[in-house]
């Protein structure tokens, strides 16, 4: 009997969509992805979607087995559902707990900062006929800059950040830092924090990361 791939509801340059494509490919985990589910398009935020996550939020992790289907939420979690065997997490009951803070730190804190009142403005633009309001860029540029400074410093750290073992610390902060270096000249925040630069740079070597991270410009 052949196993359906996963499927991952989202679109596929959603940073945290790209998160549970990073840990599949890592897995050799075989999924599909968007917003179309057995040939049928499945509405974003719309009913179905509400039943999935009440607040109507991605990515969305769809699992057919034959004895159960599964509907799962939360980048987090989808991703230490798909690492049951811990591949991609420590052994060590402290550090798991420790990797674990990370994974929060990076979804809620990093995401906050970096995509959420950042990187948004370029992707879809609030100004006059959708162009990006510069002013706005501008003012949260120091924000977005002590947040990488923040990462410069796990780096330098022993914390579970790094590219050495990829972790699902890693798969969720590639995606965010992947953007970043795509920005234009002056908005690209990454060339002042060498040990980030070098971490994004590490990643983009794995397999994962070059199929999953495509170059594009915001």
């Amino acid at each position: 009997m052949t196993i359906k791939p996963v499927h991952i509801y989202g679109p596929t340059f959603s940073n945290f969509v790209r998160t549970i494509m990073l840990v599949c490919e890592e897995k050799q985990i075989a999924y599909t992805v968007g917003f179309e589910i057995d040939g049928s398009e499945v509405t974003f935020k719309g009913e179905q979607h509400l039943n999935w996550h009440p607040f109507g939020k991605i990515p969305v992790l769809l699992e057919s087995k034959p004895e159960t289907k599964l509907a799962l939420v939360e980048t987090a979690s989808i991703c230490r559902y798909l690492d049951p065997d811990k591949q991609l997490q420590p052994s060590n009951s402290q550090s798991y707990a420790k990797h674990d803070a990370l994974c929060a730190l990076i979804s809620i804190d990093i995401d906050k900062v970096l995509v959420r009142e950042y990187l948004l403005e370029f992707a879809f633009p609030k100004g006059e006929n959708k162009t990006i309001r510069f002013n706005v860029v501008k003012e949260v540029q120091p924000k977005a800059t002590a947040t990488l400074g923040i990462i410069e410093k796990m780096l330098n750290e022993d914390t579970a950040l790094s590219s050495q073992e990829f972790t699902i610390a890693d798969a969720l902060l590639a995606p965010m830092l992947h953007y970043i270096s795509n920005l234009p000249a002056g908005f690209n925040l990454i060339a002042d924090f060498p040990k980030v630069e070098q971490y994004l740079a590490d990643l983009m070597t794995r397999p994962s990361c070059q199929k999953v991270l495509i170059a594009k410009k915001l």
